[in-house]
């Protein structure tokens, strides 16, 4: 019996903390706004990565995504993005696709792995699901949003060679700007 008193104190202890990282999550009031359903597509110029094997860029991203009903004011918004043309370890690089849950207060969740595999190396850096922070945003001329990571302490691993090993001080940086097709969309403070 008294097992089960302190299993349902734990339990008990456990649901408030979720209820108060609940609360605290929306109570900061940061979120995204858009005018109505639809598809949302972002473009970005140079991002650059950063793991213990070296640095990786590419000229170009590309994102895409649907706001879809019930989703017009949201503390979160998905997103999947495409990088092009990236070159790094002196080689052509292909990167994943990455498949993110942005929260409008400045973290978001990898929702899978992303695998960074360079050209003729024969190895690959992997990075796993995860929670990421710093990522900024501010709103654009003509109802769009900027979104601006700036994304430290990225885990990863490598598979050897010019791959390296595991890492927990990766970096991502590059601007990124969305646009809801035919609507408007902002971040809201």
């Amino acid at each position: 019996m008294k097992r089960i008193v302190i299993l349902g104190v734990a339990l008990v202890a456990s649901f408030s903390l979720v209820a108060v990282d609940a609360i605290s999550v929306s109570a900061s009031g940061d979120e995204f706004v858009a005018s109505k359903t639809g598809k949302i597509k972002s473009k970005g110029g140079p991002q650059k990565f950063k793991t213990s094997a070296g640095t990786i860029e590419c000229t170009e991203v590309t994102g895409s995504s649907e706001i879809l009903a019930g989703e017009l004011q949201s503390v979160t918004h998905k997103e999947v993005l495409t990088f092009i043309n990236c070159k790094g370890f002196g080689d052509p690089v292909t990167i994943t696709s990455a498949h993110l849950e942005l929260n409008a207060n400045g973290s978001a969740k990898l929702e899978k792995k992303v695998t960074v595999k360079p050209e003729g190396a024969g190895c690959e850096v992997l990075i796993e699901a995860q929670t990421l922070t710093g990522f900024g945003y501010s709103n654009a001329t003509g109802g769009k949003v900027d979104v601006e990571p700036a994304v430290t302490a990225i885990h990863s691993k490598g598979t050897g060679g010019v791959c390296g090993g595991t890492n927990t001080e990766g970096s991502y940086s590059g601007t990124i700007v969305s646009e809801l097709e035919g609507g408007t969309v902002e971040w809201k403070v």
